[in-house]
């Protein structure tokens, strides 16, 4: 489990580190339970990765108003939802948001997360939960935000946009430019190539191991040409191809991690010491490398990269079950989301 669970800097006040103590607590107990739910299996490292943030952001919310979890009301949640929604800074990565607001179905998430630690805090001391983030989570813009038709439609690039991306991110430094060119740059544009050429999600990417990757039997030596990605709570482990392009790029990458003697078993560490990048600070230089190939920090995300890489197969052919597959989807059924917009695009055609 990661380090930054039970760790409280200097700095933190009382109620933060109590609030964030509740939830150490509270991920410590899904981590023994035996228990089949849903609601209290253990958690994958990236799951409860992504819940420590979003946890954290929450417990520096309450300690800048000095409320206690019990004293938390419906209005600090609107307001809290609100803040988290105007970002971005280091505590509100704006992945999951689509304009100046959060998503209903991101924001429902956070209610549901603020909901169990709450109800686990008071079921193990024995005193009423508080029902502020339930109260919320029953008005229709939550009850319903998981619902199947509620699910928009994925936003990808067109045809255009990614072979532009594909150019920026594939170019050589050129000698008479004053562009910034280091070994980070290679790591943050490869692992953006992997997101469009792989289909990989921002977790598969800082999980991606050296082992996970797949020279032989490719059609060139020494190039990747398929990656074995480990599974989580949330996919199974899968194997998916890489795009010629895209594994030509991680070639270069892994001969730039190589010169610069990185340790560890990473693909893409985020320090010279080989450590795991953290999920806020690769979300925050993919986000950047969009940026700066002129595709904008936060229309549709980084997922829609992977959106465009299931989109492009489906459209030279490849089976639904195949494309599953690659991207972990335990169900076919999900393919739906993708299916109006191929037999649109070729109705079009």
């Amino acid at each position: 489990m990661t380090k930054n669970l039970t760790l409280f800097d200097a700095d933190t006040s009382t109620v933060e580190q109590s609030l964030n103590q509740h939830f150490a607590d509270w991920v410590a107990f899904r981590q023994t339970s035996k228990s089949k739910a849903r609601s209290e299996r253990p958690l994958s490292e990236e799951s409860a990765n992504v819940y420590a943030e979003m946890w954290h952001a929450f417990a520096k919310f309450c300690a800048e108003r000095d409320l206690a979890l019990q004293e938390v009301t419906v209005t600090d949640l609107e307001t809290f939802l609100t803040i988290r929604g105007s970002g971005p800074d280091a505590f509100r990565p704006r992945q999951t948001t689509r304009g100046p607001d959060l998503t209903a179905r991101y924001a429902n998430r956070y209610l549901v997360l603020i909901q169990k630690v709450t109800q686990f805090i008071a079921k193990r001391e024995g005193i009423e939960a508080n029902r502020a983030a339930a109260t919320l989570r029953e008005r229709p813009e939550y009850q319903y935000a998981e619902a199947a038709d509620k699910d928009p439609p994925p936003e990808y690039l067109e045809e255009g946009q990614a072979r532009s991306l594909i150019s920026y991110l594939t170019r050589a430094p050129r000698p008479d430019s004053a562009e910034k060119f280091t070994w980070k740059t290679v790591r943050d544009r490869t692992a953006v190539a992997l997101m469009l050429g792989a289909g990989l999600s921002p977790g598969d990417v800082r999980g991606l191991k050296l082992d996970g990757v797949i020279t032989t039997g490719g059609k060139k030596a020494g190039v990747p040409w398929k990656l074995s990605v480990e599974g989580n709570g949330n996919s199974p482990s899968r194997e998916t191809p890489i795009a010629d392009w895209a594994g030509r790029q991680l070639a270069f990458w892994l001969k730039v991690r190589t010169q610069q003697s990185m340790p560890g078993n990473y693909v893409f560490p985020s320090t010279m010491k080989g450590t795991q990048w953290s999920h806020t600070r690769c979300f925050e230089a993919s986000r950047d490398v969009m940026e700066d190939a002129k595709l904008g920090k936060d229309d549709g995300g980084l997922y829609k990269l992977r959106h465009t890489f299931a989109l492009r197969q489906l459209r030279k052919g490849k089976s639904e079950a195949d494309v599953a597959r690659w991207l972990g989807f335990l169900d076919v059924s999900s393919m739906e989301r993708y299916r109006r917009i191929v037999l649109n695009y070729q109705s079009a055609a």
